[in-house]
């Protein structure tokens, strides 16, 4: 039961990311053994045509001016900021 309430408020943090910034959709896919998080924009991952560094070890994927999504390197180092 711990696990799912765990899931639960996860799903539930996700779900208000993406009604706030009203996203159509949000797939997440994480590389447990390069310990990367990528996080798309789109129904289907898109090829950026475009990327930029924002803060240490997060980059953002862009097709023309559109984000189209986002990778974080060492994904599993990161403390969640308020």
């Amino acid at each position: 039961m711990a696990e799912a309430m765990r899931c639960v408020k996860v799903a539930e943090a996700i779900s208000q990311v993406v009604m706030n910034f009203g996203l159509p959709l949000m797939r997440v896919s994480y590389d447990a053994a390069g310990d990367v998080l990528y996080v798309h924009f789109a129904e289907e991952p898109v090829s950026a045509d475009d990327s930029e560094f924002i803060e240490d070890d997060v980059v953002v994927r862009y097709r023309g001016d559109e984000v189209v999504g986002v990778t974080i390197l060492n994904a599993s180092k990161r403390v969640l900021r308020a």
